[in-house]
């Protein structure tokens, strides 16, 4: 299938720089068609895919991993490069041993942590067969006890169903001194547009903060740019629960 596919993408757009450009440029307009589209529910701060009900959104969520093993697998040393630096930059991580990584797939940013000492493990609806990184689960509701990690980590805050149900698991599942670690994307006014299978995008990544804070116990306590990672941008955000009444 990942042969025939790169036959295809050859005959349409070319090989080389141009090809790449012309590809992402037929990619980026059909990511703003759909997000055009009567399919997507914009509020103030947060759009939302529209789904007839959970059972969809399990559904279309679980088959990416199928779409995209390919390009994981072709990418996975990068990657892992890229989220040992984010790991290692990150000043909150370093007093911090136990970490959750949601939406974590094949585990590469689970991998990452292991290589920089920390117990890490991931979860994910659809982790493939024989993944030794991360568990079956759904970040809706999560298999684990209350306060038992020091961080939760995720990049997959654009596949959430329910940005607040999620929150309120990430808080229960934090000890005492743990912290809420996302990296995002920018808003779609500032440049991105959600692809085919996000869930939920936000207006700009201000917004973003501010949804976070409206629908949780948690309070920014970091922020900064990650800089590129191929053609995207990136920022990572740290909240802190806010302490007992």
């Amino acid at each position: 299938m990942p042969g025939l596919k790169r036959l295809y993408n050859i005959i349409r757009y070319g090989v080389g720089p141009r090809a790449r450009e012309r590809k992402r440029s037929v990619k980026d307009a059909a990511r703003r068609r759909r997000f055009a589209s009567e399919r997507w529910e914009k509020g103030a701060g947060l759009a939302q895919r529209r789904y007839e009900d959970y059972d969809e959104y399990l559904m279309h969520q679980a088959s990416k991993l199928t779409r995209i093993q390919h390009r994981l697998d072709e990418t996975e040393a990068e990657d892992q490069a890229e989220f040992r630096r984010r790991f290692e930059t990150c000043p909150h991580l370093r007093p911090r041993r136990s970490i959750l990584c949601l939406g974590a797939r094949i585990g590469t940013e689970v991998r990452a942590l292991h290589e920089l000492g920390h117990f890490a493990v991931g979860i994910d609806l659809n982790p493939g067969e024989g993944n030794r990184y991360v568990l079956p689960g759904d970040f809706h509701a999560i298999q684990f006890p209350d306060g038992c990690v020091d961080v939760v980590y995720t990049n997959c805050l654009d596949h959430v169903f329910d940005l607040g149900r999620l929150l309120g698991e990430c808080h229960r599942l934090l000890g005492p001194e743990g912290c809420f670690i996302t990296d995002v994307l920018p808003g779609f006014e500032e440049g991105w547009t959600p692809g085919e299978y996000e869930a939920s995008h936000w207006k700009s990544v201000d917004a973003l903060i501010a949804e976070i804070e409206n629908r949780s116990p948690f309070r920014l306590a970091d922020r900064r740019a990650l800089g590129a990672h191929r053609r995207d941008s990136w920022f990572q955000l740290v909240f802190h629960p806010l302490p007992p009444e």
